[in-house]
C-alpha cells in the first residue's frame, strides 16, 4: 500500500512540474517571426523580429536580434519605417542597442552601450547622413537593468513561469520607467489561426508606466507558447493610435 502511495505522490510532483512548462527557454539562431498589427479591422503595419546570429565578446555569448517596424503603405496618417538591433546576453539584458528611426522627414540614429560593471550607459546620437560622426554623447547612470523593446520581449520569453511577477525597467531616449509583468497561475488554451491548432500558452499581463516605441503605454496582455521557444502568438496593447492587436502571421525556424 505504501508503495502505491509513494507512486501517486511522485506522479503528482511530475504532473505539477510538467504542467509548469514543457522545457526551459531555448534560443534559435535564424528564428524570424513576422507579426501583423491591427487597429480594429485596419491593418496598421508589420513587425518582424529576427535572431540573426550569435557572437562572443570578451568571453560572453551574445545573441544579435533585429527588429523591423513598417506601417501599412496605404495609410496616409502613419509613416513608420524603423529599424532596431540589439546584442542580448544570457540574462536577456541589452549589451549594445542601436536605433534607426524615421520621424516624418527626419531620421534619428542612436547607439546605447551598457557597462554593467560600472553601472553606466553610454548614449550616442549619430549623424544620420554620416554615422561615423557623433552629434551628442551622454553618460547615463544605470540604477537597475534597463530593457529596450527587443530585450524586454526576450526577458518575458525567457522568464515565463506560472504565477511569476516581475517589475523591470524599460527606456526610450534618456527616459525610463517601470514595466509590470505578471504571468497567470495556469496555462491558457489559445487557438492560433495560422497554424489551425490550439496551443497551451503562458498568459502575461501588466502595465507600461512609460511611453515607449510607437507610443506603447498602459495595460497589455500577451500569450507565449508552452514549449522551449516561448514564441509570442498574440498581444493586446495600447499605442499612439489606440488599442491594437499584434498577431504572429509568419515564422521561420519554428515548427508549431
Amino acid at each position: 500500500m505504501k508503495r502505491y502511495f509513494r507512486f501517486f505522490i511522485l506522479l503528482g510532483f511530475l504532473l505539477i512540474f510538467t504542467g509548469q512548462s514543457k522545457a526551459a527557454f531555448k534560443w534559435q539562431v535564424g528564428e524570424k517571426l513576422t507579426f501583423k498589427v491591427r487597429w480594429s479591422f485596419v491593418r496598421l503595419g508589420t513587425l518582424q523580429m529576427h535572431v540573426v546570429d550569435s557572437v562572443r565578446i570578451k568571453g560572453r555569448l551574445l545573441y544579435r536580434v533585429k527588429l523591423r517596424m513598417d506601417s501599412n503603405p496605404v495609410l496616409i496618417f502613419v509613416h513608420l519605417h524603423n529599424r532596431y538591433e540589439c546584442l542580448i546576453d544570457s540574462l536577456f539584458r541589452p549589451v549594445v542597442y542601436m536605433v534607426n528611426e524615421k520621424n516624418g522627414e527626419t531620421r534619428d540614429v542612436m547607439i546605447y552601450q551598457f557597462d554593467y560593471d560600472n553601472n553606466k550607459v553610454y548614449w550616442d546620437i549619430l549623424d544620420a547622413n554620416d554615422t561615423t560622426k557623433v552629434l551628442q554623447h551622454k553618460v547615463l547612470k544605470l540604477d537597475h537593468y534597463m530593457y529596450d523593446g527587443i530585450s524586454l520581449t526576450f526577458f518575458a520569453r525567457g522568464n515565463a513561469k506560472l504565477g511569476a511577477s516581475y517589475r523591470v525597467y524599460s527606456f526610450i531616449d534618456d527616459r525610463n520607467g517601470p514595466v509590470d509583468m505578471h504571468f497567470s497561475d495556469e496555462l491558457r488554451p489559445l487557438y492560433f489561426e495560422p497554424a489551425k491548432k490550439k496551443f497551451s500558452t503562458f498568459e502575461v499581463y501588466g502595465m507600461f508606466h512609460l511611453k515607449g516605441i510607437a507610443g506603447v503605454t498602459g495595460k497589455y496582455r500577451g500569450w507565449f507558447t508552452n514549449d522551449e521557444r516561448r514564441v509570442p502568438l498574440k498581444a493586446l496593447m495600447k499605442v499612439f493610435v489606440g488599442n491594437v492587436v499584434v498577431e504572429l502571421e509568419k515564422w521561420e525556424k519554428w515548427a508549431p
